[in-house]
C-alpha cells in the first residue's frame, strides 16, 4: 500500500479532538477472534459511513459490512503482516502525521507569526564588516577580538566605510563600501536580520556570528515598509565586460524607443518588440515586488514614480531601462497576509517555535527529571584524557543506570551510547556539549513518544482514528494477497473458471480478432503480406519492427465489435476506406477471423478476473466466518446512536 497525504479534512477532525478529553471507558459491542471491538470504535465507523453515503445505511447492514471487515483484519493479524517492517514502518509514519498537529503550541506559533509581521512593517538601512570564521575556537577568539578592536576605532570616530574597505571580506564591498541597503525580513541570515533590528539608530551592534563569518554592523535608518509596486519595463542588455562605447549605443537605442514612447506610442507592444528581458513576452510585465528584490536603481525608480508614471531611461549593472509603474500597495492587514507570514515561519529558523514550545511543556507536563549525578558521572569521564572513545563506549554500553525518567520510568545510559557509536574521540568542552545535546534529543523523543501513547490511550476519537488508518492498510494487504494479486496471476484458476462459466460470457454482436498494420507506405505493406506467412506468432511483431523500423510500422492485436475501429471496419465489415492518423498512410488486416462468440480465456479476460475476484472474495468470506469466532453484545448495540 502506498502512503498518501493526510487529508484536510482528517487534519480537520484532528484539530477538534480534545487532547485530554475526559472519556469514559467505551463498552464492547463484539468481539472477532477474541478481539475487542468497543461501541466508540464503531460508531466512529458507522457515522462516517452514513456521512458519505446520499441516505443512512440500515444499523444490520452496515454491522454485517462491519463484522466482514473486521474479519478480514483479523485475518491479516493470523497471516503476520501487521509484524513486516514495511507494514510497521508505512504505520509509524502514519501514526506520526495524525499526531503532528498535537505537537505544536499553537499559542507560541501564532506570536511568533506576528513577530514576524511586526517586523515586516519597518526597513532597517545598515551597514556591515565582515571577516572569516576561523579553523577553531582559539582562531576564532582572536578575529572576533580584533572586530572588536575594528568597532572600537569607529566609535572613537574612524570612518565606518573607510575600515570596511580595509577589512571586510564581503566581496561587494568595493561597491558599496559595506552598504547592505534596506533590511527587510528573510533576505538574510536570521542573526544578521535580529541584530540589524535590534540596533538602534546611529549605532553600531557588538560582534556576532552567521555561518558566513564574523560582524558588526551600523544602523542609519528606520522607515515604514513602502510595500509593493508593479511595474512594465524595457531593458536592452549591455554587453559582457561592456566598454563605456558600447554602453552608450545601448543608451542610444534606448533613447530612440523613449522617444516613441513618449510620443504615444503603446508600452506593451514597444517592450514585446524591443526588450531584452524574459518579461518581453508579456509586454514587460514583472511581478509585484518589494523592497529588496531588484536591484537598488531598478527598486529606487520604481518606488519613486507616481502609478501610470513613465521613467526617463536609467542605467543598473544589467542595462538600459524604462519604467511604467502600473499600480502600488502597502502591507496589508495581518488577516490578509496570514498565509504569507506562516510560509515566512516555515521558512525560517523559527519554524520549530511552536514544536519546541509544545516539547518543553510536555517535559514538565509529564514530569522529566534528568539524572545530575549520571551526567556528572559521564562527563567526568569524557572529560578526561582520550576517553570519548571504544573505552567509554564499552564501559556504558549495557549500563542500566538511569540517564532520566518520565513519570518515573527510567531511561538507561545504554540509550545514550547507541547514539554516540562511531563519532570519534571528543575531549573536554567539545565532548561534553556533544553528551547534552544527544542526552537532551532522546529525553525530547521520548517524552514525544510518551504524549503520543498517552493520547492514543486517553482520547478515543484519537484512537479510532488510528484504528482506521491501521486496519485499512491491513485490509489492503491481505485482500491483495487472497484476493486481488491472486484473481490476476493464478493462470489456472482463471482457465477453469473460465471453461465452467462459458456460457455466462456472450457478445451480443460479432468480433474481429486479428492483427491490424498500419505501415509509413504502401510498398511496405506490399512487402510484409510477401513474407508474413513465414514469420510465426511470438516473433511477428519483433520481426516486422526490426526489419522495417518501429518508426515505419504499427502492428496491434485487436479484438473489435463492428463502429469500434474505422480501419477494422473498412476491411471487414463493409465500411468505408479512411485515412490513418499522423505519419502512416497505409493499413490492412492479417491473421484474423470474425467470433460471434469469445473462443478462449483472452476474449474477455477482464470480466473474467473481474468475476473471478469475486468468487475468491465470496469463498474468502465464508472461511472467515468459520474460522474466527465473532460474538455481537445485542444490548451495546442498542445503544448506537
Amino acid at each position: 500500500m502506498k502512503k498518501t497525504a493526510i487529508t484536510a479534512g482528517v487534519l480537520l477532525l484532528i484539530g477538534g479532538l480534545s487532547l485530554y478529553a475526559a472519556t469514559k471507558k467505551s463498552p464492547v459491542l463484539m468481539t472477532v477472534d477474541g478481539k475487542d471491538v468497543t461501541l466508540a470504535e464503531f460508531e466512529y465507523m458507522y457515522n462516517k459511513n452514513n456521512q458519505q453515503q446520499l441516505a443512512k445505511q440500515p444499523l444490520d447492514t452496515y454491522l454485517d459490512m462491519f463484522t466482514v471487515y473486521k474479519l478480514k483484519v483479523a485475518d491479516a493479524i493470523n497471516e503476520g503482516i501487521d509484524t513486516t517492517k514495511s507494514f510497521q514502518k508505512e504505520y509509524a509514519g502514519y501514526r506520526n502525521d495524525l499526531f503532528a498537529p498535537f505537537l505544536v503550541d499553537t499559542v507560541a506559533e501564532e506570536a511568533a507569526a506576528k513577530g514576524i509581521y511586526e517586523r515586516m512593517k519597518t526597513n532597517v538601512k545598515a551597514s556591515h564588516i565582515m571577516l572569516p570564521r576561523g579553523e577553531n575556537a582559539e582562531a576564532e577568539a582572536k578575529i572576533s577580538a580584533r572586530l572588536d578592536s575594528i568597532r572600537s576605532c569607529i566609535l572613537a570616530g574612524q570612518s565606518f566605510e573607510d575600515l570596511a574597505l580595509k577589512y571586510s571580506i564581503d566581496r561587494s564591498v568595493t561597491t558599496n563600501k559595506g552598504s547592505m541597503g534596506y533590511v527587510t525580513i528573510g533576505r538574510f541570515p536570521q542573526e544578521f536580520e535580529d541584530m540589524c533590528y535590534a540596533t538602534a539608530v546611529d549605532s553600531i551592534s557588538p560582534v556576532f556570528t552567521t555561518d558566513f563569518g564574523f560582524h558588526i554592523v551600523k544602523v542609519y535608518e528606520r522607515r515604514p515598509d513602502p510595500g509593493q509596486v508593479n511595474v512594465e519595463h524595457i531593458l536592452k542588455l549591455f554587453p559582457q565586460n561592456a566598454t563605456d562605447e558600447q554602453k552608450a549605443q545601448v543608451k542610444h537605442k534606448v533613447d530612440s524607443i523613449y522617444a516613441l514612447v513618449k510620443a504615444g506610442g503603446n508600452f506593451e507592444q514597444l517592450a514585446r518588440e524591443n526588450s531584452e528581458d524574459g518579461s518581453a513576452k508579456q509586454g514587460g510585465l514583472l511581478p509585484w515586488f518589494g523592497v529588496g528584490q531588484m536591484v537598488p536603481q531598478f527598486e529606487k525608480v520604481a518606488f519613486e514614480l507616481a502609478d501610470g508614471e513613465i521613467s526617463e531611461p536609467f542605467e543598473t549593472r544589467y542595462g538600459i531601462h524604462i519604467i511604467k509603474k502600473l499600480g502600488s500597495k502597502s502591507l496589508g492587514s495581518y488577516a490578509d497576509m496570514h498565509e504569507q507570514v506562516m510560509r515566512q515561519l516555515r521558512n525560517s529558523p523559527l519554524s520549530t517555535v511552536g514544536r519546541d514550545s509544545k516539547v518543553e511543556q510536555l517535559k514538565k507536563q509529564h514530569s522529566l527529571m534528568r539524572n545530575i549525578d549520571t551526567e556528572k558521572m559521564l562527563y567526568a569521564d569524557v572529560t578526561s584524557p582520550a576517553q570519548f572513545d571504544s573505552v567509554f563506549i564499552a564501559k556504558y554500553k549495557d549500563s542500566n543506570l538511569t540517564l532520566f525518567t518520565i513519570e518515573g520510568r527510567k531511561y538507561p545510559v545504554s540509550l545514550l551510547i547507541d547514539r554516540i557509536k562511531g563519532f570519534g574521540k571528543m575531549r573536554d568542552e567539545q565532548a561534553k556539549k556533544f553528551l547534552n545535546g544527544k542526552i537532551n534529543e532522546i529525553a525530547t523523543e521520548a517524552v514525544v513518544d510518551y504524549e503520543r501513547d498517552c493520547l492514543e490511550n486517553s482520547n478515543e476519537d484519537f484512537k479510532n482514528l488510528l484504528n482506521e488508518y491501521r486496519d485499512g492498510m491491513l485490509l489492503f494487504e491481505v485482500s491483495n494477497q487472497k484476493v486481488w494479486n491472486k484473481a490476476a496471476s493464478d493462470v489456472a484458476g482463471l482457465e477453469k473458471y473460465f471453461e465452467a462459466h462459458r456460457n455466462e460470457y456472450k457478445w451480443t454482436s460479432p468480433k474481429y480478432k486479428g492483427y491490424l498494420i498500419q505501415t509509413t507506405s504502401d510498398s511496405i505493406s506490399k512487402l510484409i503480406k510477401q513474407q508474413i506467412m513465414d514469420i510465426g506468432e511470438d516473433s511477428l511483431a519483433r520481426t516486422l519492427r526490426k526489419q522495417f523500423g518501429k518508426d515505419n510500422v504499427k502492428i496491434e492485436k485487436v479484438l473489435v465489435a463492428k463502429s469500434e475501429n474505422a480501419m477494422v471496419d473498412s476491411e471487414k465489415f463493409g465500411g468505408e476506406k479512411v485515412k490513418p492518423q499522423g505519419k502512416f498512410t497505409d493499413y490492412f488486416v492479417i491473421r484474423g477471423k470474425i467470433l460471434t462468440q469469445p473462443e478462449e480465456l483472452n476474449d474477455v479476460r477482464g470480466l473474467v478476473v473481474s468475476d473471478y475476484q469475486n468468487a475468491l472474495e465470496a469463498a474468502w468470506i465464508a472461511e472467515l466466518k468459520e474460522k474466527y469466532k465473532v460474538k455481537v453484545n445485542q444490548k451495546t448495540l442498542k445503544m448506537v446512536k
